[in-house]
């Protein structure tokens, strides 16, 4: 009965040790997954924040999820988030580099679009709407539903739901709301931009009969247009 008694406790020591060892291994994967994870986004979020963004290197890691099981979940939303946030990028950018609101009043396109800048005039209204569409895009993106939205349909423990807002959200969501304010900022800018661009046009095609380009320079017929002119275009410089 005793030697029953003693094979029964090794086993029950046995399965014990297997089960903390298990359990240790388990523990030691967790961290080292948690590790792997801090490191990628530690990687992504320092692209993110170097701006011109890098686009081919974000595109590539982006694309890429290095981590396994629930951590793979975060990781996975995590970039979806990301990702869009890239994508709006690239409409900005696409935006503000347009040769239209760069050159829309330099002398080669007054002479080349002018007096009517029917092509100008065009493009700028069509810079106009894609600039709406993206300080919409940003407004409704940078707002904690939004960022939680990523995660709705995804099945996650509230740890890993909570490490998902610590990487999206951080510490406060005035973090959020002060990037948001400085990136609708931005957009407000290049809005004025526009709208000054329009302005300048509209009085040059208004006046169109009252100014010429002589020797690369655009020249009023009269001291009170040009001053006009002038009073104009200082606002965008």
């Amino acid at each position: 009965m005793k030697r029953k008694t003693k094979i029964i406790l090794i086993v029950i020591a046995i399965l014990v040790i297997v089960c903390i060892a298990a359990i240790a291994v388990m523990v030691t994967s967790d961290l080292k997954q948690e590790e792997k994870l801090g490191k990628e986004l530690d990687s992504l979020y320092a692209l993110l924040n170097n701006y011109p963004l890098d686009y081919e290197s974000l595109d590539k890691q982006l694309s890429t999820i290095i981590t396994t099981d629930d951590y793979a979940k975060v990781e996975k939303a995590i970039k979806d988030y990301s990702g869009d946030f890239v994508n709006y990028m690239k409409q900005f950018d696409t935006l503000i580099n347009d040769e239209t609101l760069i050159n829309a009043l330099n002398i080669e396109n007054i002479k080349e679009d002018g007096p009517d800048f029917t092509n100008t005039k065009k493009k700028l209204s069509e810079s106009k709407t894609s600039l709406n569409t993206v300080l919409t895009n940003f407004s409704n993106y940078l707002t904690e539903e939004a960022a939680l939205s990523y995660i709705k349909d995804i099945e996650l423990d509230e740890y890993y739901t909570d490490l998902y807002k610590q990487y999206v959200l951080g510490d406060s969501l005035s973090e959020m709301e002060s990037a948001k304010n400085e990136i609708v900022k931005s957009l407000n800018d290049v809005k004025a931009l526009i709208k000054n661009e329009e302005e300048t046009i509209n009085f040059l095609v208004k006046n169109k009969r009252s100014w010429k380009v002589e020797n690369n320079q655009l020249v009023f017929y009269s001291a009170s247009l040009s001053k006009q002119y002038n009073d104009i275009i200082s606002k965008i410089k």
